[in-house]
């Protein structure tokens, strides 16, 4: 549905794999180059709209896989409180019925935090990781508390915002030159891709909050080729934390992008690329 229009200009097909416990896990796959890489989402809408320029910029250089995260895009689960590992084994589960054994991984935010869990504990499984912006165990809720007091509203409201003025603030805090939007475009989106899965969405926050204090202390580092991409300016989780995050992957490198808030994948999609094909480059080199 919701990104068929922007992926028929390449050859595309989507799995919904039911899984063990009832949720179900949409996947795109899409071109056919020897590499495998995973895409996982942040907490935006569109999930898989969000790799567009990643996908076109890759082409059928790599083979990729486009995941929806439980209660994103098609992906479904009935559950209200879904926690960062059962997202992690839900999409290692999906991936082993597609028969994909060995990829490299990208997250992005919320998606972020799931792939450094994934990589974490199944390390087997990955060629490399990248990081975009992700929320992270070097991170602290004091940050979001002065986040919170400087915007004037609870996180859960701007992340999901159910008016003109939380979409507003979701716009000033995801990017760094906010676009001109038309209010019918604004609340054309609130009704129609924010309300989708609320309370489960609402769920997701509620889990990270509630898991926080295991998570982490239960985020291993992952000893892999890893790159840490950072918007210089990104309003959510400062560059401060890919610096201490460093410390986790011993072949890590952080790579920020000037002029650049929380989705550097989506504005600056040409620096974005460049690292990627350097980061790729540099991983077939050390094999």
């Amino acid at each position: 549905g919701q990104s068929r229009w922007f992926y028929r200009v390449m050859e595309s097909e989507e799995y919904v794999i039911p899984l063990a416990n009832g949720d179900s896990l949409s996947v795109l796959h899409t071109g056919k180059g020897k590499d495998t890489l995973v895409f996982v989402h942040g907490f935006g809408p569109y999930p898989r709209v969000q790799w567009q320029p990643m996908v076109w910029g890759f082409g059928d250089k790599k083979s990729m896989y486009i995941v929806d995260l439980l209660s994103f895009g098609a992906s479904t689960s009935a559950d209200s409180l879904i926690s960062v590992p059962r997202q992690s084994e839900s999409i290692l589960a999906g991936l082993d019925s597609l028969g994909v054994s060995k990829f490299h991984l990208v997250g992005h935010s919320y998606g972020g935090m799931v792939s450094a869990f994934l990589a974490g504990a199944h390390p087997e499984r990955l060629h490399s990781l990248v990081l975009i912006d992700p929320l992270n165990r070097a991170y602290r809720p004091e940050s979001l508390d002065s986040l919170e007091n400087h915007l004037g509203r609870p996180i859960e409201e701007i992340l999901l915002p159910a008016d003109i003025e939380a979409f507003d603030l979701m716009h000033r805090i995801s990017v760094k030159d906010v676009l001109f939007v038309p209010e019918f475009v604004k609340q054309r989106a609130i009704d129609n891709i924010y309300s989708e899965n609320v309370e489960q969405r609402q769920g997701l926050l509620r889990a990270v909050e509630r898991d926080a204090p295991e998570l982490i202390a239960s985020i291993h580092a992952y000893s892999g080729p890893t790159m840490l991409l950072w918007g210089a300016e990104d309003a959510i989780f400062p560059t401060t934390n890919g610096e201490a995050l460093l410390a986790d992957y011993p072949q890590g490198t952080l790579k920020i992008i000037e002029d650049c808030g929380h989705t550097p994948h989506m504005e600056k999609p040409f620096e974005a690329l460049d690292a990627f094909k350097a980061f790729y480059a540099d991983v077939r080199a050390r094999k």
